[in-house]
């Protein structure tokens, strides 16, 4: 009896254990596939992390300085004053007073016009005051202009190249020095450094052109003063002499010309002498044997 009931046992444990597992393993297969969503919600939030970097990356940059830009700037200005040489001592001083200088004047005359003009450098940034206190000496403005060129971007390439050219220079110095052995080495190192020290020193006289040029700017001025109409004066009258000379110079001159002129016809003057000498030697012989 004790045997029937052990076995008995044995079997329900059995069947509830069978039982147990087949629960586990359909439970596990009803369960869905976390995959999908789960990738859904990995690439929003990677996205989420992606814009916020990009945010920060922008306040970053927004953050850094900017390029400081390389302007050059010129003009031109035209006016009418009442005497050309008061006002000419008035602009150069006015010049002189906002740090700038007189780099070039032209004075002229006409017969109803007398005329300065002036080529003035200045302080880039007095150049807009500069241009408004010489106007304030016109009676009349004929013109008035400005130009603005940026430069900036001629700028930077300089000076990338030039740092450039500069570590390959600084390379080839070193090559020469400490790993140049034979003599077409070392000649090859310095022909390469003669090539680059040239090529530095054209850029850098590029770039000390563009800061002269944007930290001191141009204006050409004129100014002009109109007169009463004179005439221009006569041609002075020259003397007997003067002119007895000049006629024996032009003389003189008429003479060579004529003999070059001959020089250059000798073969038809010796074929007409010749036609000459032929026509008196028939004549001479008729004349002697007349029919």
């Amino acid at each position: 009896m004790e045997r029937l009931l052990m076995t008995l046992f044995l079997i329900l444990t059995l069947n509830a254990c069978s039982q147990a597992g087949n629960k586990e393993t359909a439970m596990a297969g009803e369960m869905p596939a976390p995959s999908m969503e789960a990738e859904k919600m990995a690439d929003k939030d990677e996205f989420r992390y992606d814009d916020q970097s990009g945010e920060e990356n922008r306040d970053q940059s927004a953050g850094k300085p900017e390029v400081q830009r390389q302007i050059i700037r010129t003009g031109n200005l035209r006016f009418q004053v009442d005497h050309v040489k008061q006002s000419s001592t008035r602009v150069e001083e006015i010049v002189a007073r906002f740090g700038g200088y007189v780099s070039g004047m032209t004075l002229t005359n006409t017969s109803y016009q007398i005329s300065n003009y002036f080529q003035i450098r200045v302080p880039a940034s007095r150049f807009d005051s500069l241009m408004n206190a010489l106007e304030g000496e016109a009676l009349f403005v004929n013109s008035r202009s400005t130009n603005t060129q940026d430069v900036t971007e001629e700028y930077l390439d300089i000076e990338t190249r030039l740092k450039t050219k500069k570590e390959v220079r600084d390379r080839y110095v070193d090559i020469l020095r400490n790993k140049a052995k034979t003599v077409e080495e070392v000649l090859k190192a310095e022909e390469a450094i003669r090539v680059l020290q040239e090529e530095i020193e054209a850029r850098e006289g590029r770039l000390r052109y563009l800061k002269d040029q944007v930290a001191m700017s141009t204006i050409d001025l004129e100014i002009y003063e109109e007169v009463t109409y004179q005439p221009e004066p006569k041609t002075f009258k020259r003397t007997f002499v003067g002119r007895a000379l000049t006629g024996l110079q032009n003389g003189w001159e008429a003479v060579v010309t004529l003999v070059i002129v001959l020089v250059n016809l000798w073969p038809f003057l010796l074929i007409i002498g010749v036609l000459i000498w032929q026509r008196k030697r028939i004549f001479r012989f008729r004349k002697r044997n007349p029919k």
